[in-house]
């Protein structure tokens, strides 16, 4: 039996059902996983250790490489809308900015590394989801930036 239910909502737009048991099993689409604590801010969840971030409503999951964001919304809750302006790339967790890549006018390729931060010890290379032109950087090496803060603004290439 489930000690607490929620749903998370993916960047994607798709909704998981999410079943938290006391004895730290977590149950998603039928599945259920162990998930224990390693240490602060890493898991491991069955085979995989992830690295895990989060606040009231939202959690940040780093696994594999990539950054997973969840909207957090309770079970019979409106759904929120997500954070964020067309056309910028914004920071996926609280983190560092290590480094920026590119300045201004630099035309980058979908893929391309943007911006690198640092979160729980792990970089996290921000990447271009589209090719395109960068027209500010809106973020520099130290500074901490906060989930959804806009980093990089970008214009579609040719735009």
């Amino acid at each position: 039996m489930a000690d607490s239910t929620l749903i998370l909502r993916g960047q994607d737009g798709v909704e998981h059902d999410i079943a938290i048991g006391a004895d730290g099993s977590v149950s998603v689409a039928g599945r259920t996983i162990t998930v224990r604590a390693l240490r602060a801010g890493e898991l491991r969840a069955g085979d995989a250790v992830v690295w895990a971030a989060a606040d009231d409503r939202t959690r940040w999951v780093f696994f594999n490489g990539q950054v997973y964001v969840f909207a957090v919304e309770r079970p019979g809750a409106r759904p929120r809308r997500g954070s964020g302006h067309a056309g910028s790339l914004a920071a996926p967790m609280p983190a560092t900015v290590v480094k920026t890549l590119v300045s201004p006018g630099d035309r980058v390729r979908a893929g391309d590394v943007l911006v690198l931060l640092e979160a729980m010890k792990m970089e996290l290379p921000v990447r271009a989801a589209a090719d395109g032109v960068v027209q500010a950087v809106r973020c520099r090496a130290g500074e901490l930036v906060q989930p959804g803060q806009d980093l990089i603004e970008m214009a579609a290439e040719g735009a």
